[in-house]
């Protein structure tokens, strides 16, 4: 596996190596909580709102949102049964060309597992008591879509680094599966109020325009996602004159294109331990992202 923290391939060629942008469908789920009326109450489902409406704006049709707020009914509750079949019901229905995204924003936890490789194993807080933990995830995932599918996980959360179980090998085969988490297993996330700093983060980078128009062509990598929301995590920047939020259409000129044979290559990040928020990039290995399209 590779996690890291830090900017891979800054400003160099490589950090978006999509040789050729996927043709399939993306395919959303999207967990938020507001946990109102208990002792640690968020703002969550605006960051969830936020993605949708960017995921619309990219021709996204299959979203699927499970909030705690009763706005779609006890059905789309975000309870850990309720995951679990929505995870299965869009696994039956994806192709071998498309891309599940799975988002979560909301309270993260750990706890301890000494045969875990870094001896802790992430968990999602889900509506009253249920959790879930990073190996169900992994679990339900590979079992349910097909086994080259593309996977991206927005998480959140805190204690979200480990959240896919790309650490433990054997996981994930084939799959092209990138993570990224609003934190370390070992630091918190902030909730600004006005929603979470990693999705703020993400928002903040897809609207630019240098970046809108690679995602238009579905040809920006992962990578080069992350290393810019990394800049915003660190700092508040003035991005009024790259900002571009018009709800433009989105071309299909793309659409002939095959998916990217292309070997992915191993590399190998140590991070070590920091203070604060640092939002992470995980992957297992057998895969890049600097390589993987980013879905929307």
């Amino acid at each position: 596996m590779c996690s890291t923290h830090r900017q891979r391939y800054f400003l160099e060629e490589k950090e978006n190596r999509v040789a050729r942008p996927f043709t399939g469908k993306v395919r959303m789920l999207l967990v938020a909580l507001n946990y109102e009326g208990s002792d640690s109450p968020l703002n969550c489902t605006i960051d969830a709102e936020r993605l949708v409406a960017v995921a619309k704006q990219a021709k996204v049709k299959d979203i699927t949102r499970l909030y705690d707020t009763d706005r779609f009914g006890r059905d789309n509750a975000p309870t850990a049964d309720n995951v679990r079949a929505k995870i299965k019901e869009i696994g039956a229905r994806t192709g071998v060309n498309d891309y599940f995204v799975l988002c979560f924003s909301g309270h993260g936890d750990s706890e301890e597992n000494p045969e875990a490789p870094s001896g802790v194993d992430c968990l999602l807080c889900l509506q009253g008591e249920d959790t879930m933990i990073d190996d169900e995830i992994a679990s339900l995932i590979t079992t349910s879509f097909p086994s080259d599918a593309r996977v991206l996980m927005l998480c959140d959360a805190c204690h979200s680094g480990g959240i896919m179980d790309v650490d433990t090998g054997g996981v994930w085969g084939r799959m092209r599966v990138s993570a990224i988490s609003g934190c370390q297993e070992y630091q918190t996330s902030v909730d600004t109020g006005d929603g979470g700093v990693m999705t703020n983060a993400l928002l903040k980078c897809i609207n630019r325009k240098t970046v809108k128009a690679l995602r238009k062509k579905r040809a920006v990598s992962v990578q080069y996602v992350f290393n810019r929301m990394v800049e915003f995590v660190d700092e508040e920047q003035d991005d009024d004159d790259e900002y571009d939020s018009d709800d433009e259409s989105w071309d299909s000129e793309y659409e002939d294109y095959e998916d990217d044979e292309d070997e992915y290559e191993d590399s190998e990040f140590e991070d070590e331990e920091e203070s604060g928020q640092n939002i992470n990039l995980s992957w297992p290995g057998g895969c890049d992202p600097s390589r993987i399209a980013f879905p929307f």
